[in-house]
């Protein structure tokens, strides 16, 4: 029993660094939680109230503003705590940051075999005030960062042991994530294509292909489906008009309206002075207008499309600089006003601003992503390198969030906005980050890694 597995020291040093990870992450987060001692809503989140409302009185899962994960994630939480106790939803979702702390730990012991480095990269993560914050309101980012870390633990789990029982797991996540963020819709095809370059060499081809592509075409029926749901019931065949609200939005910050085909002369004058006096959000631009609303918005979203359509390159070169700036530019969660005396401003406040102090030199190394991320598809693509374990797992959330990375920041038009949806992702920046600086030393002296 002495040399056996559950007693051997470097598992009792991984369950030990794991006990440490999560008492750490769930003191960090009942002092968040002690600091702001109330429920925290954001402008968007009316909307998602809304669409929980409708769930429970109508089974409705259709709606053409928001996608139903979150609304349902928040039904099902107050069918149990009461149906007017939302504080009870941030709590959970608190529950599933703590998880995510313990999954991300899990997460980088398997890829680099050091449970230092994972007691780090988990530390990082169960400290970090700000992606707690963010996590703490009512909105889809909590939820998000959970099921795109467990997305990233399965697949790991898949590439590295063959583990395909829990292939069902990974369906169903993936389909909740794509229907709490549309970012995410053609994620799966990334990952299943990444699973099936990596695995080809060790299963038969005639084998993956249809083990890959049973849950794709079952989760791309649903996506569908939800689609022609839209159509029939809202007029709109997409997952949601934010969309168009997207398009515009990018339009009006790159100033390409005036590049619009003559059909759209009388929508161009209006976004023309929008741009040049108003300075309106799209959504205050459809108060203001509300005839640009109709069709949910399906005027301004042709109006955009047909502009980027005809100038892709010059859209594309506008949207480079702002990847980049989007990396490390840093914004506090906007909340609605707190309910009176609702913030504490004792020793909780100075502890949480000492670690908000550090965790924001953390996040302007953010910047360093696109060279680490680089670094490891460059030994993704060279041969000595390619089938090494520890490159085809870190290879994995480098396309991930450069997948995400791209995709938030040619949809988004506030560097605030991007800062909030890149927290879904945060947690594989700071691995791919801080796992290649930290590790790098002792990977390049191990012959057994490389």
């Amino acid at each position: 029993m002495e040399g056996g597995w559950w007693w051997s020291r470097a598992r009792t040093a991984t369950w030990i660094g794991g006990g440490i990870v999560l008492l750490v992450a769930a003191l960090t987060v009942g002092l968040y939680y002690f600091y702001h001692p109330y429920v925290e809503l954001t402008a968007d989140t009316p909307g998602y109230l809304e669409f929980a409302r409708q769930l429970r009185e109508t089974g409705n899962p259709i709606n053409v503003f928001r996608l139903p994960t979150y609304p349902l994630f928040i039904l099902l939480v107050t069918a149990v705590a009461g149906p007017a106790n939302l504080l009870a939803v941030s709590i959970v979702q608190g529950i599933l940051y703590i998880l995510a702390v313990l999954e991300l730990y899990l997460l980088t012991y398997l890829i680099f075999q050091r449970t230092w480095l994972a007691l780090v990269m988990g530390l990082l993560l169960a400290s970090n005030v700000i992606l707690i914050s963010y996590s703490k309101t009512l909105m889809t980012e909590g939820l998000s960062l959970w099921l795109l870390l467990t997305i990233s633990l399965l697949v790991v789990r898949i590439l590295l042991r063959g583990e395909w029982r829990l292939l069902k797991w990974l369906t169903l996540c993936l389909g909740l994530l794509f229907f709490t963020r549309p970012e995410w819709a053609a994620f799966p095809v990334l990952l299943y294509a990444y699973l099936l370059w990596m695995r080809c060499g060790r299963e038969r081809l005639r084998l993956l292909l249809p083990r890959l592509a049973r849950p794709l075409v079952v989760l791309y029926v649903l996506l569908g489906g939800y689609v022609l749901g839209n159509l029939l019931i809202n007029h709109y065949p997409g997952l949601t008009y934010v969309e168009n609200m997207n398009l515009i939005g990018k339009v009006m910050q790159y100033q390409m309206q005036n590049e619009a085909p003559p059909q759209y002369e009388s929508l161009r004058r209006v976004i023309d002075d929008n741009v040049r006096h108003a300075h309106l959000t799209p959504y205050q631009l459809v108060a203001r207008h509300p005839e640009l609303g109709r069709d949910n918005g399906r005027q301004m979203g042709e109006f955009a499309r047909a502009i980027i359509l005809r100038h892709p390159l010059e859209f594309g070169l506008k949207t480079v600089p702002m990847l980049f700036a989007s990396l490390n530019s840093y914004y506090p969660v906007s909340t609605l006003p707190a309910p009176p005396g609702g913030v504490q401003h004792g020793w909780s406040a100075q502890v949480v601003n000492a670690l908000l102090a550090f965790h924001r030199l953390l996040y302007a190394c953010n910047i360093l992503f696109p060279w680490c991320a680089l670094l490891w598809l460059i030994l993704l693509r060279w041969p000595r390198t390619r089938r090494l374990p520890l490159v085809q797992a870190m290879g994995l959330p480098s396309l991930t969030v450069l997948f995400a990375w791209t995709l938030t920041t040619l949809g988004g038009y506030f560097l605030s906005d991007l800062m909030r949806v890149h927290t879904v992702f945060d947690p594989l920046i700071i691995l791919i980050v801080w796992g290649t600086i930290l590790a790098a030393p002792t990977l390049l002296s191990s012959r057994r890694s490389f």
